[in-house]
């Protein structure tokens, strides 16, 4: 994939999360039910950065994921 489109998804992708953080803290103040929302545009946006990214960065955080996990068992 190109990097530019990479670097746009990216970005759309970090916009997006950043969005939905915000709907989370306006759920949490005012009591709104805008879950589907908020759970829908995570999992858009996550598709999103997960395509920009290249394969070692993803390996990587796989990794460090992994290796958090076992450290709480």
């Amino acid at each position: 994939m190109n990097k530019d489109i990479k670097g746009l998804c990216l970005f759309l992708g970090m916009i997006g999360l950043a969005y939905a953080a915000i709907l989370v803290i306006t759920m949490v103040f005012t009591g709104v039910k805008i879950l589907k929302s908020i759970v829908f545009i995570s999992a858009f946006s996550s598709f999103l950065v997960s395509l920009g990214l290249t394969s070692q960065v993803k390996q990587r955080l796989v990794y460090l994921v992994k290796q958090k996990v076992t450290s709480y068992k």
